[in-house]
């Protein structure tokens, strides 16, 4: 007498696919922060290394998103031109006063 299963084999589904967001909105916040340092008088001095790790991030989201690895390339976009509008500027600013500031004092 042979035995029936009472249920099919069990069958797993597919891991579903997660998005590497994180860069993207990353660089978003990263550049948002940049930009709230810029009217903090102690802060000056931070907006130049945090809008660097926004661009940087703000390259890795978008790289991500055009590999189909991520789904917020728009997001990543934003931070990284945000970023850079905020950190060019303001590094040039910041290299034109200590470039015064030693000529000044020299």
């Amino acid at each position: 007498m042979t035995q029936r299963a009472m249920f099919p084999p069990h069958r797993s589904l597919p891991a579903p696919r997660h998005d590497r967001d994180g860069a993207g909105t990353a660089a978003l916040v990263l550049a948002v922060l940049s930009l709230a340092l810029t009217t903090v008088a102690e802060g000056f001095l931070l907006v130049v290394p945090v809008g660097i790790a926004s661009i940087v991030c703000g390259v890795v989201g978008v790289r991500r998103a055009k590999r189909g690895e991520a789904s917020n390339g728009r997001t990543a976009r934003v931070g990284l031109v945000l970023g850079s509008v905020i950190t060019v500027p303001t590094a040039c600013f910041l290299m034109w006063l200590i470039v015064g500031l030693h000529d000044a004092y020299a």
